[in-house]
């Protein structure tokens, strides 16, 4: 019996082998509980560009993903810890860069303006200071590099972007400034020839990034040898870079080349304007 007993264990790892392994590689992504739309929808849905984007990218690397909500700040943490393995849109900062290693998730962002059709083009914050235009704010909002202190503002309470179009309409207000994709996915349902947008106003378009985490167990880094330690750190400079043997790596390059073939503005271009 005993010897029976021994030479099960020595037939082991033999029959391990003849199984493929049953854990599947899911790719967690954090975000907050409320919307921002047409990125992601408001808690318990998950739908949006963010979801379509990711969703394809991690099939394509033999991944599920898996989406994750809750406060801010308790989705930052988990993203310090580990526990979630990306935020999908994460604005750069030293402090994060400690923590998460920013790839181009193919988006790009900025603020533009808008006001109602017929008003002349504004070009730049000078143009706006001298227009007299009364601008919607939202009370404890971005203050656009201290614009509000420099022009006429109005801060309806629960302004949101919906409101701010009214608002506009009914001469309650002259000009709003808010990121394009938001603006351009509520002026779907719109009637948009009672608006004009103002695309050079207010900012230059910039790259959008994930943050993913340097904690997460597909996360593997290895030495940058282009860093430059006499510039400061930042997306395209850092120590470090992702292990090309690691799903971070297969992630990111993904997402590079869904960006190269129109993949990623097919899918964001479902949500805009006609």
């Amino acid at each position: 019996m005993v010897e029976f007993f021994w030479g099960l264990i020595a037939l082991l790892p033999t029959f391990s082998h003849a199984f493929p392994s049953v854990e599947h590689c899911v790719l967690t992504m954090g975000y907050r509980t409320s919307e921002r739309l047409p990125f992601i929808e408001a808690e318990p849905n998950d739908g949006g560009i963010y979801q379509d984007i990711y969703r394809v990218a991690a099939q394509k690397i033999g991944c599920k993903l898996k989406v994750v909500r809750a406060p801010k700040l308790r989705i930052l943490r988990d993203l310090r810890l580990g526990n979630i393995d990306f935020y999908p849109g994460l604005s750069f900062t030293p402090e994060r860069a400690q923590y998460a290693t920013f790839i181009p998730n193919g988006l790009s962002e900025r603020d533009i303006g808008i006001t109602r059709a017929g008003a002349a083009d504004l070009l730049s914050i000078e143009q706006l200071i001298q227009s007299g235009m009364i601008l919607l704010i939202a009370p404890g909002g971005y203050d656009f590099g201290g614009l509000i202190h420099r022009m006429p503002t109005r801060k309806p309470p629960e302004l949101n972007v919906p409101n701010a179009l009214n608002f506009i309409l009914s001469g309650q207000g002259d000009l709003f400034i808010y990121d394009q994709t938001t603006l351009g996915y509520y002026l779907k349902n719109r009637d948009k020839t009672q608006f004009k947008l103002h695309y050079h106003c207010c900012d230059v378009p910039k790259a959008m990034y994930l943050g993913f985490s340097r904690k997460s167990r597909h996360y593997r880094a290895q030495q940058n040898p282009n860093f430059n330690a006499d510039h400061p750190i930042s997306p395209d400079n850092s120590p470090t870079m992702l292990d090309p043997n690691s799903k971070a790596y297969e992630f990111a390059k993904v997402l590079a080349a869904m960006d190269a073939n129109g993949d990623t503005q097919q899918i964001y271009a479902r949500y805009l304007v006609d």
